[in-house]
């Protein structure tokens, strides 16, 4: 896992498996691995796989924050 940019594809498609309620919790970011690959959002399911703790948390605050 390592420092890899957040694209704006990223933060959308965390901000819709946010908003649709499918993450038990949004801080699980095998959850989110698997609720994107389910629903198809390949960038963020590669995102995921890839990016560090860090690197996640801060893009599902930059998703938070544009709901």
């Amino acid at each position: 896992m390592a420092r890899v940019p957040i694209t704006e594809p990223v933060v959308e498609q965390l901000r819709d498996i946010i908003s649709d309620g499918v993450l038990d919790d949004e801080h699980n970011y095998m959850g989110a691995q698997f609720a994107a690959q389910d629903r198809g959002h390949e960038e963020l399911a590669a995102f995921v796989s890839t990016a560090d703790a860090a690197t996640y948390y801060e893009a599902l605050q930059q998703a938070k924050a544009a709901e």
